[in-house]
């Protein structure tokens, strides 16, 4: 599928007969289709820890038809950039996520992202309420410990040092009036109630 796309340059890799295999350091971000058809394994701890090993690395999840948005939202929350769900036009929508994926852009449905942004105002307003205020670069750290990225993730993405994500982080923290980062995790619960509203 991918040899007609003329833009993309597309290195195979031979098939991983384990996730050791797959997540072998790479000295360049790679991108991941994971499989949720066929993949008996939970695809967020896993993208985080393929991830982990190449740090910069995006993800693409291949959906089952009817995968439910409250699971979306979870993996989103993991670090997933997109999802693709296999109905009948996923073979052309496929060259379309990736290449969009690769620019560093997102390719998953307008629910997951309305539910990220009012996650994201919840906090920003909760933030809102003290003297101190977040710093440009501040949100776009939080943005990415939202969704699960460490340090060193973010450093890359962002293409900062991990000690000024290091001190970004601490601030983030000093500034929400939150103990760790897990404070930051969005409620799953509160997310979909977000999504009803």
């Amino acid at each position: 599928m991918f040899s007609r796309c003329r833009d993309l340059c597309v290195r195979v890799l031979p098939p991983a007969l384990t996730e050791a295999h797959a997540s072998v350091g790479s000295e360049e971000p790679l991108l991941f289709l994971l499989d949720a058809c066929s993949l008996r394994t939970d695809l967020g701890p896993l993208a985080a820890r393929c991830r982990a090993q190449s740090p910069g690395s995006k993800f693409l999840a291949l959906l089952p038809p009817g995968f439910a948005v409250a699971e979306e939202i979870r993996l989103f929350y993991w670090g997933i950039d997109g999802f693709l769900e296999l109905h009948k036009r996923w073979r052309a929508e496929l060259p379309m996520a990736v290449r969009k994926i690769l620019e560093g852009q997102l390719w998953v449905p307008p629910e997951v992202l309305a539910i990220y942004i009012k996650q994201m105002r919840v906090l920003l307003n909760e933030q809102g309420s003290s003297n101190q205020s977040l710093t440009a670069r501040e949100i776009q750290v939080l943005q990415l410990l939202m969704r699960s990225f460490a340090n060193k993730e973010i450093a890359a993405a962002l293409r900062i040092g991990e000690r000024t994500v290091k001190s970004h982080v601490s601030n983030i923290l000093s500034k929400l009036n939150v103990e760790d980062r897990r404070g930051l995790q969005p409620n799953l619960k509160l997310s979909l109630s977000l999504f009803g509203s």
